[in-house]
């Protein structure tokens, strides 16, 4: 299954965000247990703070009640009610607090205890103040008494507390200590995590960065031959190494191109030192004889001489040159005349031309070769009546050219291409690299055989008019 395209940028950012969460998941998870520990150890220091404040609630009435029973002051009652008062809303408010269900028992009979040593601490000072004599000490021992029993269920709530402290104390430090090894197994996961990362994407970056490197190299130093980069990673770096191997692809393209167009150039240079006879001196040659053959009543071989005179002075021309359809046209029906006047009537010659596509450009030398190939090597030879059609069609944008012949057909064994005209010197392959270079590679040629016969075609887009 082929992975789909993931940029480096894209997978860096995955890569923190894992990071990030796993982090954040961490951190939280710690805020939220401190967070649990804070609340029971206020909860504790609370608790006894209360404990603390109730001791000294009844401490203050117990001085207010020695000092009242000493000084027989009324001042001292109020004292004595506020103390008791402030020490029974403190354990009422103790009880709402997150206790124990024992310690909760505790201060219900601490409530009974506490309206007891009000109620006896009432009688003393109200016997004391109202006689001289001693008869209040009863319940001033009763109310000591009392007071006694407060602080030992008092110094009990507060070893229940001490003792559930310390035991949460112990619960949190082995919790702390599961923590702290959990804390630190998931950080070596995500630093273990990061560095596999860090190193496989650096190691998978730096190999494919080397691959194109040392392709660089090669292609630097004129070696085009090195294959096709691979890089699986299927992010920015396999963008860089299609674009790489679609480069060297397009050069060594454009290199076949030139050499092939070096090639052709060499080939037409070979041309035109074989025609270096003085093309003057042979013209003038040429009328003087058609001139003589008319006077000598020669119409015919007249004719001729003006054929091959007209077809010579085509042909020097440069090979690389641009013409008009309709000037290679006429090239080629001088070149039939001079063939009917070599086959008699063994050949018929016929033309389907659309006009509009005569003011067309196309290579010089271009149809004519593709006529001559149906001469020498469709109809030589061959004992019966020939038939040549040449075809030049508008096809749109495109303007296609085809040459039938009856004769025997393409021996697709032989290397057609390599075969060159009598007269030109310029075969198939010459016609087709021709083409290739001045249509830019928008052209077609193309060979078959039909029923009898074969067709020689050529596809080539509009160019000027």
């Amino acid at each position: 299954m082929k992975s789909s395209y993931v940029s480096i940028k894209k997978k860096l950012i995955i890569s923190y965000v894992i990071i990030i969460i796993v982090l954040t998941c961490l951190s939280s998870y710690i805020l939220y247990t401190n967070s649990i520990l804070t609340k029971t150890y206020n909860s504790f220091i609370e608790s006894m703070l209360m404990l603390n404040e109730i001791q000294s609630y009844l401490g203050d009435s117990k001085k207010n009640l020695d000092k009242l029973l000493l000084t027989r002051s009324t001042n001292y009652i109020d004292l004595i009610y506020s103390s008791i008062d402030e020490a029974r809303e403190t354990i009422k408010k103790f009880q709402k607090t997150n206790i124990t269900e024992d310690n909760y028992m505790i201060t219900k009979d601490l409530l009974n205890l506490l309206n007891s040593y009000e109620k006896y601490s009432e009688e003393t000072f109200r016997i004391a103040l109202s006689s001289a004599d001693e008869r209040y000490i009863e319940n001033y021992n009763n109310s000591n008494k009392i007071y006694g029993y407060i602080f030992k269920a008092l110094e009990e709530i507060n070893y229940n507390l001490s003792k559930s402290g310390f035991e949460n104390y112990g619960i949190m430090i082995q919790h702390n200590n599961k923590l702290f090894n959990i804390l630190i197994f998931m950080l070596g996961i995500v630093l273990l995590g990061s560095l596999v990362f860090a190193y496989v994407f650096s190691i998978n970056m730096v190999k494919s960065i080397n691959k194109l490197t040392e392709a660089a190299k090669e292609v630097s130093k004129g070696n085009f031959d090195i294959g096709t980069i691979k890089i699986e990673s299927n992010d920015e770096l396999s963008i860089l190494a299609k674009a790489f191997n679609k480069m060297i692809s397009n050069i060594s393209f454009l290199l076949d191109e030139i050499k092939k167009k070096a090639e052709l150039e060499k080939e037409a240079q070979f041309l035109a030192l074989q025609s270096q006879i003085n093309p003057h001196f042979l013209f003038n040659t040429l009328n003087v004889i058609a001139k003589m053959s008319l006077l000598e009543g020669g119409e015919k071989t007249c004719d001729l001489i003006e054929s091959l005179s007209d077809i010579l002075r085509y042909n020097l021309r440069k090979i690389d040159s641009s013409v008009r359809i309709y000037e290679e046209l006429k090239n080629v029906e001088e070149y039939v005349n001079i063939q009917r006047t070599r086959f008699l009537d063994r050949i018929d010659f016929y033309k389907d031309i659309d006009k509009d596509v005569l003011q067309y450009y196309i290579p010089a030398l271009t149809i004519q070769p593709l006529v001559e190939n149906a001469f020498i090597h469709g109809l030589e030879g061959k004992e019966d009546k020939g038939t040549i059609e040449l075809s030049i069609k508008n096809e749109n944008e495109y303007i296609r050219i085809e040459v039938r012949d009856n004769g025997k057909g393409f021996d697709f064994d032989k290397d057609i291409e390599k075969t060159k005209g009598h007269t030109t010197g310029i075969g198939l392959k010459n016609v087709k690299e021709r083409l290739n270079i001045f249509f830019k590679g928008r052209s077609r040629v193309y060979m078959k055989n039909r029923d009898q016969g074969a067709i020689i075609g050529i596809l080539i887009p509009k160019v000027g008019e």
